[in-house]
C-alpha cells in the first residue's frame, strides 16, 4: 500500500494581495501525475485546507476540482480539518465524499465516540492494509473543563491535559479494536520541541510549548499539520508534512515535500518526495545602497513571477528612497519578471521621522479622492470593470458633498 501524506494547503491564502491559487494549480498537477504514475492507494491531507474558515469561491471550486481529479485516477483521500477551516463546512459534503472513496473529518465526535475517528484503510486489492485515526484539530471546548479565575498557564496545562487524554484514549481503542494492523493517526496541532515560522498564525493549543511528543505516542506512525516546514518530531514515528508551497517569505528556502509511506507485511517504510519550485519570495533588507546592490543579482528562477519584500532602514531621512521604490515597482516586474510585493521603510532618526510623518500628512489632504480611488482599482480589480466603478464612485462622492454642504 502506498500513501501520500500532505497539508496546510490554505487555498485561498494571499500573501499582500498577491493570491498564491497558481502556485497550488501547480503543485496539485505535480501531485496527480504522482499519484497516478505510483498507484497510489490514499491521500492524506492534514488540516488547514483554506486559509479561513469562509473560503472564497475560488479556493473552494480548486479543492472540489481536485477531489473530482483524485476519483478519476482512483485514488482514495481522508482529509481532516485544520484550525483554520470550518469543522462544519468540512463535514457537509461528507456522505457525498464518501461515495467518491473521499472521507473528511472536519468535528472531533468527543471521547465516548473516538472509533468514528477509526478509518481502514483498503488497498486496490480490497485488504485491509492499516488502521488510521483522523482526529481533526481539537478545538479548546472539546479538551477542559473551564475553571473560575484559571490564568493562562492553568489553561494551557488544562488544555495540554486534555489532549494526552484524547490521545491516550484512541490508542486504547486502537489496539482493542484492531491489534493485528499497523496503527496510523493524522492531526492538526503545535508539537513540543517544532518552530512555528511567520506564516503560521498563534492558536490557542500550545502556543508556549507544544504537546509533549510522549502523548502523542500512540500510533506506529503519526503524520501532523501546523508546522509548514516539514520538522520531525520522533524520527520515523512522528513527522510534520509542511505545506507544498511557500506561504511566507522565511519560507523561501525550505524544501517543500510531501511524505509517501509505503505499507508492506506491516512494516512502514517512509520517504520524503520534494515537490518542485514554482516561485521565489525574495526578501532583502539594509540601507537604500545595500537593498540596490542585492536587487541587481535577483533573478525570476521559476515559471511563476518572483516576489519581493523589501525593507530600508537608512539614518536620516532620504528623499530618494520613495523614488526608487515607485521606479522599481515599475521596472522590476518588465526587466526581471519580479514583483515587488511589499515596502517597509525606517529612519532611524527620529526627528526626521517626525518630520516625514507631518509632511506626508499635508499630501494626503491635498489627494484627489477619484485619483486615489483609481489607484486602488489599478491595483486589485479588472480594468474592464473600472469605468463602471468609477462612476459608481463619483456618484456616491458628489452625493457625500451635498450632504455635507
Amino acid at each position: 500500500m502506498k500513501i501520500y501524506i500532505s497539508a496546510d494547503w490554505h487555498l485561498g491564502k494571499k500573501l499582500h494581495q498577491q493570491d498564491l491559487q497558481e502556485d497550488m494549480a501547480l503543485f496539485f498537477q505535480w501531485l496527480l501525475t504522482e499519484l497516478e504514475k505510483e498507484s497510489a492507494d490514499y491521500l492524506l491531507v492534514a488540516g488547514d485546507i483554506f486559509d479561513q474558515v469562509n473560503p472564497p469561491n475560488d479556493a473552494v471550486q480548486q479543492y472540489y476540482n481536485l477531489l473530482v481529479a483524485l476519483q478519476k485516477i482512483n485514488c482514495r483521500a481522508v482529509i481532516i480539518a485544520g484550525n483554520h477551516d470550518s469543522p462544519s463546512f468540512v463535514d457537509v459534503p461528507k456522505q457525498l465524499l464518501e461515495s467518491m472513496h473521499i472521507q473528511v473529518i472536519g468535528s472531533f465526535p468527543g471521547l465516548q465516540n473516538v472509533r468514528e475517528l477509526f478509518i481502514p484503510l483498503v488497498n486496490r486489492e480490497g485488504q485491509t492494509a492499516a488502521v488510521l485515526a483522523a482526529i481533526p484539530f481539537l478545538h479548546d471546548r472539546f479538551v477542559r473543563t473551564v475553571g473560575e479565575g484559571e490564568g493562562a498557564r492553568e489553561i494551557e496545562a488544562k488544555i495540554k491535559e486534555g489532549i494526552a487524554k484524547v490521545f491516550t484514549t484512541i490508542g486504547a481503542e486502537m489496539k482493542t479494536a484492531f491489534p493485528h494492523l499497523p496503527k496510523l493517526g493524522m492531526a492538526h496541532l503545535h508539537a513540543q520541541g517544532t518552530e512555528p515560522n511567520e506564516a503560521e498564525r498563534e492558536i490557542q493549543i500550545g502556543n508556549l510549548n507544544g504537546i509533549e511528543a510522549d502523548s502523542l505516542l500512540q500510533f506506529d506512525y503519526l503524520a501532523l499539520g501546523h508546522i509548514h516546514t516539514g520538522q520531525t518530531v520522533v524520527s520515523e514515528r512522528i513527522q510534520y508534512a509542511g505545506s507544498p508551497v511557500s506561504l511566507g517569505f522565511s519560507e523561501n528556502q525550505y524544501p517543500h515535500k510531501v511524505i509517501r509511506l509505503t505499507i508492506e507485511n506491516s512494516q512502514i517504510a517512509q520517504e520524503f518526495l520534494p515537490v518542485p519550485k514554482s516561485r521565489s519570495l525574495y526578501q532583502v533588507k539594509g540601507t537604500l545602497a545595500e537593498v540596490t546592490d542585492k536587487i541587481q543579482t535577483l533573478n525570476c528562477k521559476y515559471s511563476l513571477t518572483a516576489l519581493l519584500d523589501i525593507a530600508i532602514e537608512e539614518p536620516v531621512f532620504n528623499p530618494a528612497v520613495k523614488e526608487q521604490l515607485e521606479k522599481w515597482k515599475e521596472v522590476l516586474p518588465k526587466e526581471k519578471n519580479i514583483r515587488v510585493l511589499n515596502t517597509r521603510v525606517q529612519y532611524q532618526d527620529k526627528k526626521e521621522a517626525f518630520l516625514l510623518a507631518t509632511a506626508t500628512t499635508e499630501q494626503v489632504k491635498e489627494l484627489d479622492p477619484v485619483s486615489v480611488f483609481q489607484s486602488l482599482l489599478n491595483d486589485r480589480i479588472d480594468p474592464n470593470q473600472h469605468p463602471a466603478l468609477l462612476e459608481l464612485f463619483r456618484e456616491i462622492l458628489s452625493d457625500q458633498l451635498q450632504a455635507e454642504q
